[in-house]
């Protein structure tokens, strides 16, 4: 007898996301914590000293990661490896210049 009910079979997705240990995602991921925690650090020294001082610290931050992106491969960068490496290091080079600048401005 034929199944009435209208529906159609259902079946297992396709490809299902398979779930990464959070040890295993931040080995994965390691460059970007530290990136992260050195954010962190750069937030909590503006927070409590000087808006200038961490927009300067956040500049060297971004220029730091444009020099990581321009010199490592594609593997050890992990989710900062967005672009081509060109146009990644062009974008991080000029947001740390233009926050440079910023923070180099009078009455900040």
């Amino acid at each position: 007898m034929a199944d009435m009910s209208g529906s159609a079979p259902t079946s297992p997705a396709p490809h299902s996301p398979s779930r990464v240990p959070l040890r295993e995602g931040l080995r994965r991921q390691r460059l970007l914590a530290l990136i992260l925690v050195a954010l962190a650090a750069a937030i909590v020294v503006g927070a409590l000293t000087s808006a200038v001082l961490a927009g300067r610290l956040l500049a060297g931050l971004l220029l730091v990661v444009a020099a990581l992106r321009a010199m490592l491969p594609d593997g050890a960068l992990g989710a900062l490896a967005v672009r081509s490496r060109g146009l990644d290091t062009l974008v991080l080079l000029g947001l740390s210049a233009g926050l440079a600048v910023l923070s180099a401005a009078p009455n900040l």
